[in-house]
């Protein structure tokens, strides 16, 4: 009798052993294993954002621990206000979900455009994958040589709403230096864009990076198909030395200051952020396999491959960025809205 508890209670104590180390072994799996990263851009897929995050999806889960599967989803709608509300208020919130939206949208925050639903100062930023300065440009067969040549005559511009870079230069250039773009807004993406210029809907476009639009039609500019016309930033892309830089065409300091506050976002790029309640443990591994991957020489080869350069900033840069736009005076930010018609 004896023998026999003896031997149940082995056989009791192994089992609880047994269990005990399963438990272990499930609390110390990864909290992405078997999971699902989305990456929600908020452009129809074939443009720079979609780009730059379908790279990213190529390789970030490399460097997540459990090596979850990444996927990209497109939420075309209000230059970005659509992606953004939802991965602010509707997306889970576990740390599974990550934004890409357009670069306006901490601007159009600050500003006080219509129908934002997010505070732009509670996003977990991880970083950024690139950013250059954004382009006025003009199809080749319209005749628009110049900004010389948009103050003329009206020029047919495409744009995807009241917020995308397209609308911000046109409006911008409008009211300081005197052209005449004309906005043709509801395209669903920068795709649909590149297509109406090519048909002849449109005769201008408006884009926020360089090196996008670079990745998206080099044949453009290897070929010429497009004249840049001016470009928006802080200082001069390297690659076009001679293209006119919208702030050094203001002539008045009011004018300078509104150029100023626009060219913010061309700094931020093609950024990605993590809605607000995620855990922090789980901000700090995605920002960590996010820095691992903009570093990760089968992410750079493939961003050559896909003619998309890297020229990464961290999430401290980014929030930096921010709060330099945040201490714009209030009047040359009245000012702005005003001029983009965002109040």
């Amino acid at each position: 009798m004896s023998k026999l508890v003896s031997t149940a209670a082995r056989a009791a104590l192994a089992m609880l052993a047994a269990a005990g180390t399963t438990g272990t072994a499930l609390a110390q799996s990864p909290f992405y294993e078997g999971k699902t990263i989305t990456v929600v851009v908020s452009y129809a897929a074939g443009g720079g954002y979609d780009l730059y995050s379908r790279l990213l999806a190529r390789h970030l889960g490399n460097h997540v621990p459990g090596k979850p599967n990444v996927v990209v989803q497109n939420m075309p709608g209000a230059a970005g206000v659509v992606a953004t509300n939802h991965v602010y208020n509707l997306a889970a919130k576990d740390g599974t979900v990550i934004a890409a939206v357009d670069q306006n949208i901490p601007l159009f925050q600050l500003l006080g455009g219509a129908g934002v639903r997010y505070d732009v100062s509670k996003f977990n930023w991880l970083g950024n994958v690139a950013s250059s300065n954004g382009l006025v440009m003009a199809w080749h067969t319209s005749g628009i040589k110049s900004l010389e040549d948009a103050r003329k005559r009206v020029v047919q511009m495409g744009a995807t709403g009241t917020n995308d870079d397209a609308w911000v230069y046109a409006k911008v250039l409008n009211a300081t230096a005197g052209t005449q773009f004309n906005l043709v807004r509801g395209y669903q993406g920068t795709a649909a864009v590149n297509v109406a210029i090519e048909r002849g809907e449109v005769e201008a476009m408006g884009r926020s990076s360089y090196y996008g639009f670079l990745g998206q039609k080099p044949d453009w500019v290897r070929d010429k198909k497009v004249v840049f016309l001016a470009q928006l930033g802080f200082t001069k892309q390297p690659e076009l030395p001679d293209l006119p830089l919208v702030l050094d065409l203001m002539k008045t300091e009011e004018h300078r200051q509104i150029a100023s506050l626009i060219s913010l976002p061309t700094a931020i790029g093609y950024s990605h952020w993590l809605a607000a309640e995620v855990p922090a443990e789980r901000v700090k591994i995605l920002r960590e396999a996010y820095a691992k991957t903009m570093a990760d020489a089968a992410f750079n080869a493939d961003a050559t491959k896909q003619n998309l350069q890297v020229r990464a900033k961290t999430a401290a840069e980014i929030e930096a960025l921010l709060k330099r736009a945040s201490s714009a005076p209030e009047a040359v930010r009245k000012l702005t809205a005003a001029t983009l018609e965002w109040k």
